[in-house]
């Protein structure tokens, strides 16, 4: 049963503390896993027929990927490396340290900078959460880019993933959910498989509609993706979903991901109702909090 049902037949008090348990006994996920990937496969039959992007239009699309560290240098490398492995090769990645306090983060940080010129690293001068260091980092970044996509530290890109959600969008204004796989922290054992919202693919005409993050903590990526869906209404863009896995994520206990839910659940539904209500100019962010910041190793 869809949460929009349950939200027609089952009062606040028991719709979300049902929709908690459902998912922390993992009963949600594993249902939302059959119907995520039985979508993806009807996806990519109704795709078989229409057209894609050459080589030579993809190459010409450089794709700024924003990256905001805090705390993961155990999984940074395998993060980089993946980028750094993609079969699409013109891209930026930004990697924003949120003022890490573990020992040896910017030294790492900034070894990872020097891998491949393509890596830029800088680092917050103080801690302002995720989405304010992301939308820093598209402050920071080159301005030649054509699409904009995050990822989190402690996931793994598979090669293809650009080549394949730029081949989904064709060209088209809009965004691209990609299809992600849950793993446990060793990235041994799958557990679900879900339209991630971190990862989405925005061309630049969608980012510079919705203006970037709200300054919040957690729920952000949510939130952006509920307010994307609104501006999607005039059709000036869209938002898709791939039916690749194109990320490997890891499922780390404890993280923002299982904080605060029944806040958060509640918290996104009064936000989608203010959204339905609220025009395409007064949904953008016009502007959107950034942190200072250095270079890595100034």
């Amino acid at each position: 049963m869809k949460v929009s049902l349950l939200s027609k037949i089952l009062p606040e008090s028991l719709r979300v503390p049902l929709v908690i348990w459902l998912r922390k006994k993992g009963i949600s996920t594993a249902v939302q896993s059959i119907l995520y990937a039985r979508e993806a496969r009807s996806l990519k039959r109704s795709h078989a027929a229409s057209s894609t992007l050459s080589e030579a239009e993809r190459s010409k699309m450089k794709v700024l990927v924003v990256c905001a560290h805090f705390n993961h240098t155990r999984f940074l490398p395998d993060c980089v490396s993946s980028i750094i492995s993609s079969t699409h090769t013109n891209w930026e990645l930004v990697i924003v340290d949120d003022h890490s306090t573990e020992p040896g983060a910017i030294q790492l940080i900034e070894d990872q900078a020097l891998r491949d010129p393509r890596v830029k690293a800088i680092q917050l001068k103080e801690n302002s959460g995720a989405y304010v260091a992301r939308n820093t980092g598209i402050s920071a970044a080159c301005r030649d880019w054509t699409h904009v996509t995050f990822i989190d530290p402690d996931d793994v890109a598979e090669p293809n993933w650009f080549e394949h959600v730029l081949s989904v969008l064709r060209g088209r204004e809009g965004s691209v959910r990609p299809f992600l796989q849950r793993y446990d922290v060793d990235l041994k054992q799958p557990l679900h498989a879900y339209f991630g919202h971190c990862p989405t693919l925005h061309s630049r005409s969608a980012w510079e509609r919705a203006g970037g993050f709200l300054p919040m903590r957690r729920s952000g990526d949510s939130e952006m993706t509920l307010r994307l869906s609104h501006l999607a209404k005039d059709g000036l863009t869209s938002v898709f979903k791939s039916w690749e896995c194109t990320l490997k994520c890891r499922h780390i206990p404890g993280s923002a991901t299982h904080q605060d839910l029944k806040a958060r659940k509640v918290w996104l539904e009064k936000r989608d109702a203010e959204l339905s209500t609220m025009s395409a100019s007064a949904m953008k962010i016009l502007r959107p909090e950034v942190a200072p910041w250095e270079k890595c190793g100034e």
